[in-house]
């Protein structure tokens, strides 16, 4: 493999014990490397022939999530692999549907990531076992009762719940969006019946954990 490599992690022990693995594996053009989100995006839009980037889940600036956002509006068109300690099937999923091609544990063997990266090479989707179990339960579940929230969600609920998790009290959100404090009343308490949740943080949480705020 002759490829532009970028690689994105804070922790400069992962960043350069990847660094090297790579390099030691496969025969590497350039290895470009960035410790915070906003660097790699510079990076990106400065070499626009970098083939692969390995993008840590947590930066100190943003998610490694957000990135892919960003890749995108960029027209990326290399392969993307998630790295992470710990792996959410939550995260996984939204990642794979931002075009990230797979994920690898920090804690990789030297099998693992040849594994990786021909998989991708292929043309396929690279997790380990575990999480592709994970990811398989995830979807059957989680995803379901999310589906269930979005179709009970009506706009003006989906508007109050955004406004809740800005921080915003009933006043400021009766303001905001022009209605009564009474209508907002109505809305919070039936968003915590739709979220089974027990007050507005409680609700809130609820809306995070499914990612509703994507």
């Amino acid at each position: 493999m002759e490829d532009n490599i970028l690689i994105v992690d804070d922790h400069p022990v992962v960043l350069s014990g990847l660094q090297f693995a790579l390099e030691n594996a496969f025969a590497i053009q350039n290895t470009y490397t960035a410790l915070n989100a906003a660097d790699a995006i510079a990076i990106v839009r400065n070499n626009r022939d970098i083939d692969w980037i390995f993008l840590d889940v947590r930066l100190p600036d943003t998610s490694g999530l957000e990135v892919l956002k960003l890749l995108e509006d960029l027209k990326f068109t290399g392969y993307i692999v998630m790295l992470s300690s710990e792996s959410s099937p939550s995260v996984i999923d939204i990642a794979l549907k931002r075009q990230a091609c797979g994920f690898i544990s920090k804690s990789f063997k030297e099998s693992d990531l040849k594994a990786c990266i021909k998989t991708i090479q292929d043309g396929g989707v690279y997790l380990s076992t575990e999480d592709k179990i994970n990811l398989q339960n995830y979807r059957a579940s989680a995803l379901k009762e999310k589906d269930h929230i979005r179709k009970n969600l009506s706009k003006r609920q989906n508007q109050t719940l955004q406004l809740m998790a800005n921080g915003y009290s009933n006043k400021e959100i009766a303001a905001s969006l022009n209605i009564s404090e009474s209508t907002v009343k109505s809305h919070v308490h039936a968003l915590m019946s739709l979220f089974s949740a027990d007050n507005r943080t409680h609700c809130v949480a609820e809306a995070r954990r499914l990612h509703l705020f994507e």
